[in-house]
């Protein structure tokens, strides 16, 4: 039911990918990870996935986990990614769900593949850093701020900030992993998810912090997409407390969007939302999917 193997593509890269119960003509989703992360998907997702009759397909971006490295990709190269990844599990039509740095994929494949893509959910949503009118450093958290703040300072910068905290990370202690992502989000106090964050984290990483270090450099540059003109339905969960990523840039996506849902969180954080509501997200894809199956 579960599998994974290496895709070879048109220009020689490899990506690594994960598929669960894909089969033609079977509604599926493309799952876009977060940063830095890998193609892992927590498997309690997995089992609502398939309870559902929804098939996965997930793959590690360029430079993480099994993946080649794609050094200077933009935003919108992840596109021609899909489409060969869709292709070869054989998806003609597909729902796209992206988390924090997996957003962005997400809604360029929205935008550039009307023709394929049915819906696209996003969680923890991160807008352009060019977005008219946004003040995109305005009430992020400090270690983001700083983290971007080194991407625009070029690669060489992120770089060394980027190994330094992908060996603090390797260097982490399972056992401590509560603490490591903070034991104040009461849904982290259920050991696993903790626990299955830090395996996926340490598969991004295995070869080294370049996909992180992409990726960051991707998202502050021109993403070479217009996500405004995405014309599927789109919907973006996002929490109201101790959030990485601003409470605006999910308002300028939500506005910017045509029809697009901005479906608030009070009382939830960062992860809390992510692991917490993954239920929400699931139902809307389906009614998505099925509605097209």
């Amino acid at each position: 039911m579960i599998g994974e193997r290496d895709l070879r593509l048109a220009d020689g890269r490899v990506l690594r990918v994960l598929e669960a119960g894909t089969a033609a003509g079977k509604p599926a989703v493309i799952y876009f990870h977060s940063t830095p992360q890998s193609r892992l998907v927590h498997q309690p997702w997995l089992d609502a996935l398939l309870a559902a009759g929804i098939g996965l397909v997930s793959w590690d971006r360029p430079g993480y986990g099994g993946s080649a490295a794609l050094p200077g990709r933009r935003v919108a190269d992840v596109v021609a990614d899909a489409v060969a990844v869709a292709d070869a599990a054989g998806l003609a039509r597909f729902a796209v769900w992206g988390v924090g740095g997996g957003g962005p994929h997400a809604l360029a494949c929205a935008a550039m593949l009307a023709d394929r893509v049915l819906a696209a959910a996003v969680v923890e949503p991160v807008a352009p850093f060019d977005a008219a009118g946004l003040d995109w450093f305005a009430g992020m958290a400090a270690g983001n701020v700083e983290e971007f703040t080194a991407a625009l300072a070029g690669r060489e910068r992120l770089h060394a900030a980027l190994a330094r905290a992908a060996g603090l990370l390797a260097a982490a202690d399972p056992e401590r992993a509560v603490e490591l992502f903070g034991a104040r989000l009461p849904v982290l106090s259920e050991p696993q998810i903790p626990a299955f964050l830090l395996a996926c984290i340490w598969e991004g990483l295995t070869a080294g912090p370049e996909g992180w270090v992409e990726d960051d450099l991707a998202l502050m540059a021109p993403w070479g997409v217009d996500v405004a003109s995405a014309r599927v339905p789109v919907a973006l969960w996002h929490g109201q407390q101790n959030w990485p990523t601003p409470l605006s840039h999910a308002r300028w996506l939500a506005d910017a969007i045509p029809g697009a849902e901005l479906r608030l969180l009070a009382d939830e954080g960062a992860l809390s939302v992510i692991f917490g509501h993954v239920s929400e997200v699931i139902d809307w894809l389906g009614v998505h999917l099925h509605g097209d199956s």
